[in-house]
């Protein structure tokens, strides 16, 4: 039988988190899901999960599968989506955007870089977040760190879960320590596309972005940032 206390952990953090979505929307459409519909969901995929063996530091890459879309983050925490573009001239570039649990922007970056790995400038991506991360970041609840690269986020999982059993962390990651909680998450490539326009922006030049007034942020993302904001009231 599979752990009754992760299941029992698992169905609370579903809980947590289908209540929460439920007050977002009521919030924008003055409706609510009801106390029936709630518990049924969670339920199903509290046992859907733990029955998958998944790890309750994925919870949230559980929520994630059942959308295509890009969720935000509980309340209190921040999310970073990252992501890796490479050219066959080896010409390759690294982004990302973090936003709040409301889906507001809180800055956005993109770093140009020679490589020829593919999957390695996805890690290149979420390494870079040591020069762009600000100190007010650290006062959040937690960071979910979202790429598309499943290998990529599989193998951070396994470092952060390396540091909780045995206080040992590689030196390129340990600025992640300075947050109070961290969670790697796997997204759609659907629901990274801020981040693959980031890193693909980064080939014409670095760049970091923190207020939507700065002149040379394209139409594109504005328009990307705006449709996932407003999805999330839909959602």
């Amino acid at each position: 039988m599979i752990g009754r206390e992760d299941l029992a952990a698992n169905l609370y953090c579903t809980v947590i988190w289908l209540v929460w979505k439920s007050r977002c929307k009521l919030i924008h459409t003055d409706k609510e899901d009801s106390d029936t519909s709630i518990a049924a969901n969670a339920i199903s995929y509290a046992v859907r999960s733990n029955f998958l063996n998944f790890q309750l530091e994925n919870w949230d890459t559980n929520q994630l599968r059942l959308s295509s879309h890009w969720h935000p983050p509980p309340p209190g925490w921040i999310k970073i989506n990252v992501d890796g573009f490479l050219k066959k001239n080896c010409r390759a570039g690294v982004g990302g955007v973090a936003r709040d649990d409301k889906g507001r922007f809180l800055l956005a970056f993109g770093n140009s870089l020679q490589h020829w790995d593919a999957a390695q400038t996805e890690l290149c991506a979420v390494l870079f977040l040591k020069n762009v991360v600000k100190e007010w970041m650290f006062e959040a609840q937690g960071v979910i760190i979202e790429g598309d690269n499943k290998n990529i986020i599989n193998l951070l999982q396994k470092s952060i879960k390396n540091w909780k059993v045995n206080r040992d962390i590689e030196d390129n990651l340990a600025f992640l320590l300075d947050f109070k909680q961290v969670i790697f998450s796997y997204s759609s490539t659907s629901g990274n596309n801020l981040a693959d326009i980031c890193a693909n922006l980064s080939l014409e030049g670095s760049f970091l972005w923190e207020d939507l007034l700065n002149i040379s942020i394209p139409p594109l993302f504005l328009h990307c940032l705006k449709e996932e904001c407003d999805a999330i009231g839909r959602s």
